[in-house]
């Protein structure tokens, strides 16, 4: 893949992560929808932190990922 179009598919990524973001203050009534959102928005701006070597964002969402994994399953698998 060559680099410019591995920019592109990382700003494309960065840009849906950040909309999922942007959705989920108003699908907060409905928790599975919320947290597939916040999950699904962390997932996708991983490639874009990681592109532009901005780790400290990494570590956040990394955190931020795992906290909403945690409450899927304390919700509904345990």
């Amino acid at each position: 893949m060559t680099t410019t179009m591995r920019g592109r598919t990382v700003k494309i990524l960065g840009n849906l992560g950040t909309l999922c973001f942007l959705m989920m203050p108003y699908i907060y009534e409905n928790e599975a929808m919320f947290l597939a959102a916040a999950i699904l928005g962390n997932v996708l701006l991983l490639p874009q932190v990681i592109y532009y070597k901005h780790y400290n964002l990494i570590l956040l969402n990394v955190v931020g990922g795992s906290r909403y994994i945690y409450l899927i399953f304390k919700l509904y698998l345990l």
